[in-house]
């Protein structure tokens, strides 16, 4: 996994800039050039929210507000640093101290994590993954699958490049590991536990020094539009 010092740095000038280092930045312009920037220990997290009946929700980690704007559905928040240990992390309504789901969870120093909110049952829940990947070249890109589909099964994930699957049987609430692949445009496929195709995706195309994630979300059987499974691809880095 990439330090959070190395993260940090190289995160400033990708699309997922972490805001809250604003602070450190400022610092630059009073030190010399071969000063070494000193981080605070932390881990980060980027919160996406995954549960299609959910109409926006507010994210506080042990009493302090995360987002000020609702995060919807099929929404990212880009990475934030956390300070390390057990956290409270609750998600609210907007205008409203009512949680809808408190969870704690460990966030360890020097790791990177992508927080997942889900839905089961009709009822929120989130889940948190290590952001564990290589360091992508500019010939080849990193990418996972995440399946956040609670009524699709187990889903594979076909290009139309490759004889067999990239990713195998990945469980609801689970996620593979990061794969290294070579850049082109590719023809996607997710399909279930039966061979049955789910959903599509054409004309995806990977670029190298990027680093993805390939969200399975919504739901199979519904009829509703907006809420209708669907795949959605995620850069999580840019290695410039």
């Amino acid at each position: 996994m990439m330090s959070v010092k190395s993260f940090a740095t190289k995160n400033l000038k990708s699309l997922a800039t972490v805001a809250l280092l604003a602070g450190t930045i400022g610092l630059t312009s009073c030190m010399d050039d071969n000063d070494p920037i000193e981080y605070p220990d932390a881990g980060y997290i980027s919160i996406y929210n995954g549960a299609p009946s959910n109409e926006g929700t507010i994210v506080y980690a042990n009493q302090n507000k995360v987002n000020d704007f609702p995060l919807n559905y099929s929404k990212v928040l880009p990475y934030k640093n956390f300070y390390p240990g057990k956290r409270l992390f609750k998600f609210s309504e907007p205008n409203s101290l009512t949680s809808l789901l408190e969870k704690e969870f460990e966030i360890k120093v020097d790791s990177v994590y992508s927080m997942f909110i889900i839905e089961v049952a009709g009822a929120l829940d989130a889940i948190l993954v290590d952001d564990d990947w290589s360091e992508p070249t500019t010939t080849e890109a990193q990418l996972r699958m995440v399946n956040l589909s609670p009524d699709a099964g187990s889903v594979s994930l076909k290009l139309d490049k490759l004889e067999t699957p990239i990713f195998s049987d990945v469980a609801f609430k689970s996620n593979s590991e990061f794969e290294s692949i070579a850049t082109s445009i590719y023809n996607l496929s997710v399909v279930s536990s039966k061979g049955e195709i789910l959903a599509t995706a054409t004309n995806i195309e990977l670029k190298g020094s990027r680093v993805y994630t390939l969200v399975v979300r919504g739901y199979e059987l519904s009829t509703v539009n907006s809420k209708k499974l669907d795949l959605q691809l995620i850069t999580n880095y840019i290695d410039y």
